[in-house]
């Protein structure tokens, strides 16, 4: 705002200059400070014959941001030859940032002939005694305002260690609390479609095949708001949000305390962190999905495999991520013949099917050739035959007799945890046990160091090397951990397990459905020659239960 005040003929109003002073802005809206100093700088103005200034408000703007509009427009007037004279209530009010400010201060205002006055500080450009000592305290506003934002950043991680929500949008799904807005609550509305999401994501379904279905069931990507300006973007449910939405723990119940930072406080860049390097808070709301199901998933985007360029086949690959080499445990791929004489069945003269064509190699056969692995060669149809027949069989086992079904499936389960249950407790102890050892030995080792028997660089070498061993331990402890508690749960994963293949003992076909609700892998072993004939084993890892070996040739 201009203000020109001709009233007070007393003092005599000088010829040549407008006169500036700058102050910060609050969203139109000003606080308690900028009027305080708006007065402070009006009655300077006025006492020294400063009579015709304008403000210019930058409040609710960091003073390390000098991008501010009301700066920058400034600096337009400065350039204009329109402003000779900047006045601020301090040198922190012209910005915290000791380096650009310094720069405005000492080379920008005397190139334009501007001279600059900081009230309090006692800074005017006209005296250079004054100014001398004007770069320190520049120094001293940043290092201020350093420390004004790791306690401010410390706040807001301590709040988010503690499981609080504090800004951005909230999760589709998830609304806040409004008895605590720190606190996610379920969205009535919008939760059933994040668990129509997993639930079909758990069937089987890709990123885009989700976002098709939901796209054309008409399910909508935003609540109403007003009027519909596209239906296409209402409705424009897309891959890449299928896939934030089922990487987010945020849907079983936790919250993560920051996916990004920034790389320095000068820098705009900011940095993602990995999502394997995420701290979560477990428990923090109510979950959309169990833990089950969310694992379930992440299991099963991990294992999709990315798109094969060539050799195409209208063979659509059921088993993509379930077929593994038994030899080298890597991935098979599917490949298809070339067409030709062989696309025609001898004894129908029918056109093969596509999945007549198809079969499964060893990925490591496949490119690195047979002094890597064999290939395991495994035809489609047999795969398909054989799978679709073991589902049929345990399907009817599970139908005819469930309680004789559930207690040869945990007498065997119960065997094999009762076999490693003592051999993982004994590795279990003695990880314990290292771990404290490398504990003393860290003592001994800085011990040796302060005396001076140890230099500093082999106590670096020697300690990087324990805390490498002590943090395998420590994966291999939780890996244990979990498969002990694994065994613990061994009657409710029969009995989920029954629950779901007898619903399957009458199916004719299989689908992605029933192969990623019942299959957590299928194992492909070398071709045998025993007793004159080819074998090759196949084995089944059921999901909960664990694996059935079959044979065929």
């Amino acid at each position: 705002m201009r203000k020109t005040q001709q009233d007070k003929p007393a003092v005599p109003k000088t010829k040549d200059k407008p006169r500036f002073i700058v102050t910060r802005e609050y969203n139109g809206s000003q606080s308690m400070s900028i009027s305080n100093q708006k007065a402070l700088l009006r009655d300077f103005a006025e006492k020294n014959g400063l009579l015709d200034y304008e403000f210019y408000v930058d409040d609710g703007y960091t003073g390390r941001n000098f991008n501010r509009p009301s700066f920058q427009r400034m600096i337009a007037d400065i350039e204009a030859g329109k402003v000779k004279c900047v006045i601020t209530k301090d040198l922190s009010r012209l910005g915290r940032n000791y380096i650009e400010a310094g720069s405005y201060i000492e080379i920008f205002f005397p190139r334009h002939n501007v001279r600059y006055i900081a009230v309090t500080d006692g800074v005017d450009s006209l005296n250079r005694q004054e100014m001398d000592i004007t770069p320190f305290k520049n120094i001293l506003n940043d290092m201020y305002s350093r420390d004004i934002s790791k306690k401010v950043l410390a706040g807001w991680m301590a709040r988010s260690r503690q499981g609080k929500f504090l800004g951005g949008p909230t999760p589709y799904g998830l609304m806040r609390d409004p008895a605590d807005h720190g606190h996610l609550i379920i969205d009535p509305e919008t939760a059933p479609t994040v668990k129509l999401v997993f639930d079909l994501a758990a069937d089987g379904y890709g990123m885009m095949r989700i976002a098709k279905y939901l796209l054309e069931h008409k399910i909508p990507i935003t609540r109403v708001k007003g009027p519909i300006e596209s239906e296409v973007r209402y409705y424009s449910w897309g891959s890449s949000v299928i896939s934030k939405m089922l990487r987010n723990p945020v849907y079983k119940g936790d919250h993560v305390v920051c996916k990004c930072h920034q790389k320095a406080i000068r820098s705009n860049t900011i940095n993602k962190i990995p999502r394997d390097e995420w701290e979560i808070i477990e428990n923090c709301h109510e979950a959309i999905v169990s833990r089950e199901q969310w694992d379930r998933v992440q299991k099963l985007i991990d294992r999709r495999p990315t798109i094969m360029q060539g050799n195409s086949c209208p063979f659509y690959n059921l088993f993509h991520g379930l077929v593994y080499c038994a030899t080298c445990g890597k991935s098979m791929e599917v490949r298809y013949e070339k067409v030709g004489r062989t696309d025609i069945d001898r004894s129908t003269k029918k056109k093969r099917e596509p999945i007549d064509r198809a079969y499964y190699i060893c990925q490591t056969y496949n490119r690195l050739g047979k002094k890597a692995c064999t290939s395991h060669k495994i035809e489609a149809r047999d795969l398909y035959n054989l799978v679709l027949a073991d589902i049929i069989e345990h399907g009817k086992m599970a139908l005819q007799d469930a309680e004789a079904f559930y207690g040869r499936l945990t007498h065997r389960l119960e065997q094999r945890y009762t076999m490693d249950e003592g051999a993982l407790k004994k590795e279990l102890d003695a990880l314990a046990k290292r771990n404290q050892e490398i504990d003393e030995m860290f003592m001994s080792l800085y011990a040796d160091k302060t005396k001076g028997i140890l230099t500093e660089q082999r106590f670096f070498r020697m300690t990087e090397t324990l805390d490498q061993e002590q943090a395998d331990n420590k994966a291999r402890i939780q890996a244990i951990t979990d498969e002990l508690r694994t065994a613990s749960d061994t009657e409710d994963d029969v009995r989920r397990f029954i629950g779901e293949i007898r619903e399957y003992a009458s199916i004719t076909e299989l689908d992605e459905t029933i192969l990623n609700r019942l299959i957590d892998k299928i194992i492909i072993s070398a071709v045998e020659v025993i007793g004159g004939e080819k074998m090759q084993e196949v084995r089944i890892i059921y999901n909960f239960v664990g694996e059935i070996t079959v044979k065929h040739d």
